[in-house]
């Protein structure tokens, strides 16, 4: 009885040894990360930037919202903040996208975890932040989710929250959605003759950049214009939708 009781007692020291170390860490890591963020910034805008040399084309300045998303708009997400940026501004990534909520950090800073860049890998976590920024409606998560739950990748297979989410990102004015829902509905999905009409004029009236997107484009097209009558055809032409 005496050595049971000394082994209980033993085990609850562990556990409350461990329990306030992780309340302790937890507390210490909030407090850490929202701090080097703000030093950092109020040490670069006490620089002079115009006297520091930079190495290979290397930021000075923390993401702005518009710039962040011209980056993951570009598929460029992992190449600036690692290769160029020398993961300098991780934290205040993570702080944009854990404190302020701000979607389109929630989205990059989901993405660096899951593919842990800058960071150590956390898929679950990382999951947990793309589909936030995609439930605040950023497109560009929407995008992903739809790609995710369409391949059951880091998540269970579900082709109708598939449809939902690229329909929507398409909506919502993704060029990248449109190409990708009208794919989609070539391929199978949706079905509905009001759908191939939306997605026509929606892609007819996208403008691309690229060889690939501008092929892939007037193969979809070609596609699409097999479910709809001329006259639907003629007008989606004509007319560019308003949304």
């Amino acid at each position: 009885m005496g050595n049971v009781f000394k082994l209980s007692a033993i085990a609850l020291a562990i556990c409350a040894i461990n329990l306030s170390t992780d309340i302790s860490y937890a507390a210490k890591y909030d407090v850490i990360t929202s701090t080097k963020a703000m030093v950092a910034k109020d040490t670069l805008e006490g620089i002079d930037m115009s006297s520091i040399a930079v190495a290979d084309g290397a930021s000075l300045e923390m993401y702005s919202p518009d710039r962040m998303n011209t980056i993951i708009e570009n598929s460029d997400l992992a190449s600036v903040v690692k290769k160029r940026d020398k993961c300098q501004f991780i934290s205040d990534i993570e702080d944009r996208a854990r404190l302020v909520k701000s979607p389109v950090f929630m989205y990059a800073w989901g993405s660096l975890l899951l593919d842990g860049t800058c960071v150590r890998k956390d898929k679950e976590l990382g999951l947990g932040y793309i589909r936030k920024a995609a439930d605040e409606g950023y497109a560009p998560a929407m995008v992903r989710m739809a790609q995710f739950f369409e391949r059951g990748l880091f998540t269970s297979k579900n082709l109708t929250l598939s449809e939902q989410y690229m329909h929507t990102a398409a909506a919502l004015g993704s060029k990248t959605a449109r190409l990708n829902w009208a794919d989609m509905l070539v391929r199978g999905y949706g079905g509905s003759p009001a759908l191939y009409e939306e997605a026509f004029g929606w892609l007819y009236h996208s403008k691309f950049f690229d060889d690939y997107s501008n092929a892939k484009k007037a193969y979809l097209e070609e596609e699409l214009k097999k479910h709809l009558p001329p006259n639907v055809i003629a007008r989606n032409m004509a007319f560019e939708p308003d949304y």
